[in-house]
């Protein structure tokens, strides 16, 4: 590159191209010129500039295992399990507390129970799946 076209060019900031100073935004990354930059003499003992597609020193950040949908999905599926087997818990508990004034209360807290229990693994299930299906298929994409 000459002398001359090193004086007439600016160094681009965002991709380290050199454009001259008749283009006010940079056709490698449509980035604008500073205001500085126009007055800013080059360094003599520029040759060349290089340009760095990509750079290895930078590490990719992890994906993120589930996104906002799917961490709701997942959060609420866990708390509704909590909820459920404490209700569980709470219905076996409960003939011994509190008299129902019926013929063999523990049958019917037992059964309680269990259907509270059933149907709290069903929802928990349930939630956890439609997260892990919506997270393959994103990755799908």
């Amino acid at each position: 590159m000459s002398e001359n076209m090193e004086r007439e060019a600016w160094l681009c900031r965002s991709c380290n191209t050199l454009v001259s100073n008749d283009i006010s935004i940079c056709p490698a990354c449509s980035a604008e010129r500073p205001e500085e930059v126009a007055t800013e003499p080059i360094p003599e003992g520029i040759e060349s500039v290089i340009k760095r597609d990509n750079y290895t020193n930078a590490e990719p950040r992890p994906k993120s295992k589930y996104i906002f949908r799917e961490a709701v999905l997942v959060n609420a599926g866990d708390i509704l399990l909590v909820l459920g087997l404490f209700c569980t818990f709470g219905a076996l508990i409960a003939p011994i507390i509190i008299d129902f004034g019926v013929d063999a209360p523990m049958i019917w807290a037992t059964c309680g129970a269990v259907v509270i229990f059933a149907i709290t693994m069903i929802t928990w299930a349930t939630l956890r799946t439609l997260a892990e299906i919506s997270r393959m298929l994103r990755n799908r994409e």
